[in-house]
């Protein structure tokens, strides 16, 4: 079992890449364009569990994407990676279906910027042929596919919507001793094997730059006697003497498809840093008086 391999053209355009660019690192997934501002403060981002479409039996294998995603997104050093443990909490994503309530109230409360939601699709085959005449033989394609949804918590939009995929193909032979030996899932926990790990990086590639793209924000936790609390701290990279920007909460707008998106807000006044905890930072108010929980802040540029 084995991916059909175009081996000559795959090393005429790898080569020069190999050359200059060197292989094997995470950041080399990333464009330049892409890297994040060195004083930006880190985003925190949340690895829900795959959703399960395909119909197996629970398997571990399936354990392997949010934990495939959360490594390699950890390795970069561009945020603060949380991954969700299935036995606490298990999300899907619809478009055009609101996301759990509760879900989004936990991640703003904490600090949470952006959701990975990921919803693994059920598996495709189709008969195919392989090899050149005379050597035919009948064969089946099986495609794996995976939609991949990043939320922005804060401004309540999509930063990233893709279904990615990977595909394996097999002759009939092999698909015939394994379903004499055992039954159907057998080979589709191989073709998940083989496909998963191709379908994590092409996760990657598009995650980092959407994620690195967009600007950090935070809320105000609580504010009250000259003294406010936001829900970002040492672990973001924020330290004394930081001023933020306050805006208030503005209108939801609803799109065609029925997604529901959050509009910024008036700005409302300008707060400072004056001691920072990991998670957490207190501040005092810089100009305004109308600070309230829930508020949107980010760094003043």
């Amino acid at each position: 079992m084995r991916k059909t391999l175009f081996l000559p053209f795959t090393l005429i355009v790898l080569f020069p890449a190999l050359l200059t660019g060197g292989c094997g690192t995470t950041t080399s997934l990333v464009s330049r364009r892409a890297l994040p501002d060195r004083d930006s403060p880190k985003q925190r981002v949340m690895v829900m569990p795959a959703a399960d479409l395909t119909g197996m039996p629970s398997d571990e294998l399936l354990d392997t994407v949010s934990a495939g995603v959360t490594k390699t997104l950890r390795k970069t050093g561009f945020f603060n990676v949380y991954h969700q443990n299935k036995a606490e909490k298990s999300a899907s994503f619809k478009p055009g279906s609101p996301i759990d309530p509760e879900l989004i109230r936990e991640a703003r409360e904490t600090g949470i910027n952006a959701i990975i939601f990921e919803t693994l699709n059920p598996i495709e085959t189709n008969p195919v042929k392989t090899g050149i005449w005379p050597f035919r033989r009948k064969a089946r394609r099986f495609t794996v596919s995976m939609n991949v949804d990043i939320v922005d918590v804060n401004r309540g939009t999509i930063l990233f919507s893709k279904e990615v995929t990977d595909n394996i193909t097999l002759s009939d032979e092999e698909t015939r001793e394994e379903k004499e030996k055992s039954t159907n899932v057998q080979t589709e926990r191989r073709v998940l094997k083989e496909c998963l790990p191709d379908i994590i990086r092409k996760v990657a590639m598009g995650a980092i730059p959407s994620l690195n793209r967009q600007v950090w924000t935070g809320r105000i936790v609580s504010a009250g006697k000259g003294r406010i609390i936001i829900n970002a701290g040492g672990d973001s990279g924020l330290r004394p003497g930081i001023v933020l920007e306050v805006f208030g909460e503005g209108e939801s707008i609803t799109s065609l498809k029925g997604q529901t998106y959050q509009v910024p807000g008036p700005r409302v006044g300008e707060i400072k840093i004056v001691s920072i905890k990991p998670r957490r930072s207190s501040a005092e108010p810089l100009n305004g008086t109308d600070f309230k929980s829930g508020q949107i802040i980010r760094v003043k540029e």
